[in-house]
């Protein structure tokens, strides 16, 4: 689903990078089907009050599923659901952020059931003949955070005393 090539290669300094990893500058979708980014907590186990927010990209719904039932729900600080084109009213990509996932089995098989923000259910794969009764299991419900209040400065001094000037304050 996603690729990359090796001129698109980042140094990344050995220190901060995970043993083994590869880092890019790019990265091509193969194929034009809802996309996820999950954003994850990761508390420094060397200090403890220092926290990292890593950001995954998942491919399909299973596999961010298959991630979410191994992560502490209260780590998982942000889904969004990436939508192509054909999947929007405008022709191009789109998102939807994700409050809830949800597995759904049956006799006809599983498949993943999204809620966004607004309360709207969908599903983003292709969706088996479901039988009844259909099993619905809560993965996870991401707890939406407080908006960042932004930090109001003071205009420092010189900037105060041009504006005065101007007749500004």
């Amino acid at each position: 689903m996603f690729v990359s090539q090796p001129e698109f290669e980042f140094s990344f300094p050995p220190e901060l990078a995970q043993p083994g990893s590869q880092h890019w500058r790019v990265i091509e979708l193969t194929l034009h089907v809802p996309w996820f980014l999950v954003s994850v907590e990761n508390v420094d186990a060397e200090h403890p009050g220092c926290t990292i927010t890593r950001t995954l990209c998942i491919a399909w719904d299973s596999d961010l599923v298959d991630l979410l039932s191994t992560i502490e729900p209260h780590r998982v600080k942000g889904i969004v659901c990436m939508m192509p084109g054909w999947k929007s009213p405008t022709n191009q990509w789109t998102s939807r952020e994700i409050r809830e996932v949800w597995r759904c089995r049956s006799a006809g098989g599983n498949s993943v059931l999204l809620a966004d923000t607004a309360g709207e259910k969908f599903d983003c794969s292709v969706v088996p003949d479901h039988e009844q009764p259909i099993e619905q299991e809560l993965i996870l419900r991401v707890e939406p955070t407080a908006p960042r209040q932004r930090h109001r400065t003071k205009p420092n001094r010189r900037l105060r005393r041009a504006n005065a000037r101007k007749g500004c304050m």
